[in-house]
This record gives C-alpha cells, structure tokens and sequence, in this order.
C-alpha cells in the first residue's frame, strides 16, 4: 500500500509538469508580438546605459500594448 502511495505521487508531479509545460506554450503562442520589438529596444537600453534607463524605462512601458 505504500508503494501505491509513491506512485501516485510521481503521477500527479508528471501531470503538474505536463500541465505547467502546455500553460507555458499557450502563453507563448498567444503573445503580442507587436511588443517583441520594444521589449528588445528596452533591454538593448537596459544593457548598454544602465544609468539611462531609469529615466526612460516609462517611455517603454508607455510604448508596449498592454495584454
């Protein structure tokens, strides 16, 4: 009987990681892609002027479409 126990648990982990990987994909494929090229100007700006960004982080969030 505890055997059983154990096998359930690893069942119900591999239907978590399942269900978490598919949760990931939708969310991934139902994404604004319009969004993917502020994003990447905002991090470029992040990277190389770090001192700078804080003071422009709001005009990029004021760019992005909301989800």
């Amino acid at each position: 009987m505890i055997n059983l126990s154990w096998e359930l648990l690893y069942a119900v982990g591999a239907a978590l990681l399942g269900a978490a990987i598919i949760f990931g994909l939708v969310r991934y494929y139902r994404r604004d892609r319009r969004n993917d090229a502020v994003t990447e100007a905002a991090t470029h700006e992040e990277y190389q002027h770090p001192d700078r960004y804080d003071r422009s982080e709001d005009a990029f969030r004021d760019k992005a479409r909301p989800t």
